[in-house]
């Protein structure tokens, strides 16, 4: 029995500090980023995103120029690396992008093939 509760009472730490690390990583994603994809068409190649924590889980947008937004799909943020999608004129695109302080940089996947992205965040 006293075996039983150490296990139950060891469970309940290791869960509760890998909850700790993820809220964390977090942090560091949660905000206002500028970002810029050079070779993309006019009107999508800038503007910001917008990320934040609901119910314990990301969510992000992204906002253009125009005050248009699109809501960001499957955000996912761990070991530095931000993964995440959006639908853009009908098109599934993808993003995938290295987070080192306040700088991100990475790849967007779309039906016109890779492109370049880089953030700076601002908030």
């Amino acid at each position: 029995m006293k075996k039983l509760l150490a296990f139950i009472l060891l469970v309940t730490i290791v869960a509760g500090t890998a909850s700790a690390v993820k809220s964390n990583d977090n942090k560091e994603l949660t905000g206002e980023w500028k970002y810029e994809v050079p070779t993309a068409p006019y009107g999508y190649s800038a503007g910001v995103f917008v990320f934040s924590e609901k119910d314990g889980n990301l969510v992000g947008e992204v906002k253009f120029a125009d005050d248009y937004k699109i809501d960001l799909k499957d955000v996912s943020y761990a070991e530095g690396v931000l993964k995440c999608g959006l639908y853009v004129d009908y098109n599934y695109v993808t993003i995938k992008a290295k987070i080192d302080k306040k700088s991100m940089e990475g790849t967007v996947d779309t039906p016109e093939g890779a492109m370049k992205i880089t953030a700076t965040k601002i908030k």
